[in-house]
């Protein structure tokens, strides 16, 4: 990853003017008040994200969640992978990252559904020449967030994996017989609708064996760019989204969107296991807006208020982490 950090380092300025201009476009319709009435390809919220090991690039919250919730890197290329941290995050070696669709879900329709964007590309020189730079992970989706089916792969060749295609971001990432990264079809796992996509870094079936035709010993993680539906349908919000991660908690911020008129909303948390919990509510720009809260909480039912009072309408991110294990929900404030 360092040494694909080096060769785009002459791009960084191209690629947050491209980030910069979803953000504006995102916050223009926020203020129009329309954004409720819209829906977008791209996954809406983070379910639940377990960092791995080796790799942190973008979880800072200047950058995550919002750098796996837009587009994908309109500057990748296939020989050029994209190396900004507001545009990846790295899961890490056995990282995982579930991702929920909540204003348009994807659905079973012609060829593929979804495509998976991660930062692959072609290597150039070297023994592997022609070759993907590969750090696959397993792809699951689910339609209520807990009954996950995972899509079939081969361990050699990768096929059936994300992360081994480069993205081309110059075209239509909606369109995937030109927009590169790893498209597939719910035909194979027998589902018609889902809302949850799960990603988990397998690296290490390639970087645990020598003899495998990726293996590279500079492998460090799946890094996620953006998840896009190609066939969704809209769906018209109906106020409380729930995000279910029954592994260790479920969080519900409510009512969402708000309205300023309200001075908070209520997150409402309910824990399999006690556990350190910190809440973070960050603007769209990844800027904390609230000072940040600490305790440790028993098993059970929580709720916590969020204020809002003085908070410009727009889109917020409630960031919420138990031990290792983070929740990310998008909160709405609307005029």
């Amino acid at each position: 990853m360092l040494f694909r950090r080096w060769r785009n380092f002459r791009q960084p300025c191209l690629k947050r003017r491209a980030s910069a201009r979803w953000i504006l476009a995102a916050m223009l319709l926020v203020s129009q008040g329309l954004s409720a009435q819209l829906s977008d390809p791209w996954a809406d919220s983070v379910v639940v994200f377990e960092p791995g090991t080796g790799q942190s690039f973008g979880q800072d919250p200047e950058y995550f969640p919002r750098n796996v919730l837009g587009p994908p890197d309109t500057t990748a290329t296939p020989t050029v992978g994209s190396a900004d941290p507001n545009e990846i995050l790295s899961l890490g070696l056995g990282g995982r990252i579930v991702l929920a669709f909540t204003d348009n879900w994807i659905i079973d329709g012609p060829g593929a559904d979804f495509t998976v964007f991660e930062n692959a590309f072609i290597r150039q020189f070297g023994p592997k020449q022609g070759l993907p730079f590969a750090e696959p992970a397993r792809v699951a989706v689910s339609a209520d967030g807990v009954h996950f089916v995972a899509f079939p792969f081969d361990s050699l060749t990768l096929e059936g994996l994300a992360g081994v295609t480069p993205t081309n971001g110059a075209a239509d990432p909606t369109n995937p017989d030109s927009s590169g990264g790893d498209s597939f079809d719910l035909a194979d796992v027998g589902l018609d609708t889902v809302r949850f996509v799960e990603l988990l870094d397998v690296t290490a079936i390639i970087k645990d064996n020598p003899e495998h035709p990726y293996w590279d010993p500079t492998l460090s993680g799946f890094d996620l760019d953006a998840v896009v539906a190609v066939n969704s349908a809209p769906v018209v919000p109906t106020g409380v989204r729930r995000n279910s991660v029954p592994q260790r908690f479920t969080m519900n911020v409510y009512p969402n969107p708000v309205s300023r008129s309200r001075t908070s909303a209520s997150l409402h948390l309910n824990l399999t296991r006690s556990g350190e919990v910190v809440l973070t509510l960050y603007n769209l720009l990844g800027r904390q807006v609230r000072p940040k809260k600490q305790m440790r909480l028993a098993a059970g039912a929580h709720r916590w208020t969020i204020p809002i009072h003085n908070l410009p309408a727009g889109v917020y991110f409630v960031r919420l982490q138990i031990d290792r294990d983070i929740v990310v929900q998008k909160l709405q404030i609307v005029p």
